[in-house]
């Protein structure tokens, strides 16, 4: 036989259940949504291009694409994630050297780039400066 649970008014508020209670989803994170929740990057962190896991071609395609757009937008600096190679044959990088070398061959779009700092990605990500 379960427990008696009494019946609770309309507006009241769910209680924390007692320690060493098992907890129900519904008392854990209850008002928190995943997507409001800092990523861990800061405050002034640039915005993202997320090239991880993508082919050489379809990350220069998306570099380009979405690099232009934020130059259309004026925005300074974009931090693009390509990651460090992990999952790369060998555990070398690939997209990280093709990245940085279009980057170089690019003037009229990107000014600068440099490795991000270790809270940003590190080695597996740049900061790119664009051109205004």
């Amino acid at each position: 036989m379960g427990r008696k649970k009494k019946r609770q008014p309309a507006n009241a508020q769910p209680r924390q259940p007692k320690r060493g209670m098992r907890r129900s989803i519904r008392f854990s994170d209850q008002d928190s949504d995943p997507r409001d929740q800092p990523r861990g990057r800061g405050e002034d962190a640039p915005p993202e291009i997320l090239l991880r896991m993508l082919t050489v071609a379809e990350a220069l395609e998306r570099l380009e694409f979405q690099l232009r757009a934020y130059a259309a937008k004026n925005q300074v600096k974009v931090l693009v994630i390509h990651g460090k190679g992990h999952s790369s044959p060998g555990g070398i990088s690939i997209l990280g050297p093709e990245v940085r070398d279009w980057c170089d061959a690019h003037p009229s779009l990107v000014d600068a780039w440099q490795e991000a700092p270790p809270g940003w990605g590190g080695a597996g990500a740049i900061v790119v400066t664009l051109c205004r």
